[in-house]
């Protein structure tokens, strides 16, 4: 009589199978970057005052906003990434009581291409972008540029004595170059007004750096199971 212990026993290790002898070599999908590469993106930008505003006294600061990626396309070996920004000044008034306001520039877009050699289209792609750089340029005869560049009032009047005030000296015309008396005089109280006045423009620079990069999904195959060697036959005694 058989027991049932010695049936399942005999079941079990009746079923029992190789990986890779039964089912074949087994595959996994994995992703790959294919490459990474990192662009700047150097842009000088308009801003103009609406009329609805004060014109500037001062400049307190601008800073660049909400920067986001809206698209990346993949071109062979090329990726163009496409965004857009917010540009905010703080500025003082050029008022009686000089309050603070500010003035935006919003939807502003940009554009940057990277190269990564391999990209292929149909390809997956991922883009970031961060701020590396931020300033504002005026115009030197504004009150506006005085106050970033500290310029005082002292050296305006030097420069206006110099070149630009009553008929100069005889050693000051070689430096200078000869004018005459009226025209300078008048050249300086013009300048004078000029550099009193507000303005309603500036420039701001900004520089982008823009990461991207390009991923693929490869099939990859997994080595089957390698079965033990055999048993090493005995040797055979020596006579």
């Amino acid at each position: 009589m058989v027991d049932d212990k010695d049936l399942r026993q005999a079941n079990y290790w009746g079923n029992q199978c190789t990986l890779g002898e039964q089912t074949g070599p087994q595959t996994i999908v994995v992703r790959q970057i294919i490459g990474e590469q990192q662009q700047q993106k150097v842009m000088d930008i308009h801003v103009v005052v609406p009329r609805q505003k004060p014109a500037i006294e001062q400049i307190i600061d601008v800073f660049v906003k909400d920067v986001e990626v809206n698209s990346v396309d993949i071109l062979n070996d090329r990726v163009i990434v496409r965004g857009d920004f917010e540009i905010k000044a703080i500025y003082v008034a050029c008022v009686p009581d000089q309050a603070v306001h500010a003035v935006e520039v919003r939807n502003v877009k940009w554009s940057q291409d990277v190269t990564i050699p391999g990209a292929r289209r149909g390809m997956d792609a991922d883009a970031s972008v961060v701020v590396d750089f931020v300033d504002y340029d005026v115009h030197r005869l504004s009150r506006a540029y005085k106050y970033k560049n500290y310029v005082p009032d002292e050296e305006d009047d030097d420069e206006v004595e110099c070149c630009e005030t009553a008929a100069p000296t005889a050693p000051a015309a070689e430096e200078c170059g000869p004018a005459p008396a009226t025209e300078t005089a008048a050249a300086a109280e013009e300048v004078v007004v000029q550099i009193q006045e507000c303005n309603r423009e500036f420039d701001v620079s900004i520089v982008l750096t823009v990461t991207a990069k390009v991923m693929a999904d490869r099939e990859v195959m997994l080595s089957p199971a390698v079965p033990p060697a055999p048993p090493m036959p005995p040797v055979a005694p020596k006579g």
